[in-house]
């Protein structure tokens, strides 16, 4: 899910307020933010080593264009240089530690890393800050179930969903990562419904594809779970091919199909050892 979240764009620089661009205007102020909207479109095409250079030339002209700070933070942690997202997200707090946005990347960021119980303060106050915005809700319902603390988890995953569907831009991402604590807890009525509202969302969504067949799985229809399986194989997502094919060997020996069963294991062993290579 994260790597599919630091792929969207992030916010054009007119939709930010004067505080949120840094207050006090810098001489090139203007010529600055033209390199962060250049940035932007370049992260979006994927163009990380040219966004980097782009958001290098904004900070220089004007240190305190905040969103140049986020979104180089978002750029560091996407190729996981995550000392570098930290000294950018501390600049981006000083220049305003009441921005919505900074104080959740920051508990992203605490997140990824692992650092449960500092992701916490961080996302609850990005939440505080912005209560419409579901990405902070999610989060810490990612962490709070990761603390074992799931009842806690559940309600927030609710949240979420109802304030992606209150914006009116509901992703199949909070539904299927309820739909996984769901699985655990033996809910699988309510995990198959979640992942059937997924993907009515996004039909091609290899996650979902791949939850909806270990769950077929689970209830015993392997056959199902094997057609399951193959559309996700077909599909991109973060699910990875070792994953699905693990599934595939799994389904097929349960549906009596052993050549298929060879052929997924055989997969799964050539992929491991160019792996070693």
């Amino acid at each position: 899910m994260h790597r599919r979240w630091f792929l969207r764009t992030a916010a054009p620089a007119a939709l930010f307020s004067q505080r949120t661009l840094g207050g006090r205007r810098q001489p090139g102020a203007s010529q600055a933010l033209r390199c962060y909207e250049k940035a932007n479109a370049l992260f979006v095409a994927k163009k990380f080593p040219e966004c980097q250079q782009a958001l290098d030339a904004a900070v220089r002209l004007d240190p305190n264009l905040l969103p140049a700070w986020t979104l180089m933070a978002k750029l560091a942690m996407g190729m996981n240089q995550y000392d570098l997202a930290r000294s950018s997200l501390q600049r981006a707090l000083a220049i305003d530690p009441a921005s919505p946005y900074a104080r959740f990347l920051s508990g992203f960021l605490y997140h990824l890393e692992n650092d449960l119980q500092l992701a916490l303060p961080e996302l609850e106050k990005a939440r505080q800050l912005n209560p419409r915005d579901a990405r902070p809700v999610l989060y810490l319902a990612l962490t709070r179930e990761s603390l074992g603390q799931t009842a806690e988890a559940s309600a927030l995953y609710e949240e979420a969903i109802r304030l992606e569907e209150a914006a009116g831009k509901p992703t199949a991402e909070p539904l299927l990562a309820y739909s996984r604590l769901l699985f655990l807890l033996g809910r699988l009525n309510d995990c198959g419904k979640l992942v059937d509202r997924a993907l009515r969302l996004e039909p091609d969504s290899r996650d979902a594809h791949y939850e909806r067949a270990r769950l077929l799985l689970t209830r015993g229809d392997a056959a199902a779970a094997a057609a399951e399986g193959e559309k996700a194989l077909r599909l991109s997502g973060g699910i990875t091919d070792r994953q699905v094919r693990y599934l595939l060997v799994r389904a097929y020996q349960m549906a009596g199909q052993d050549r298929s069963a060879a052929e997924q294991a055989a997969a799964l062993r050539a992929a491991e050892a160019k792996q070693v290579r």
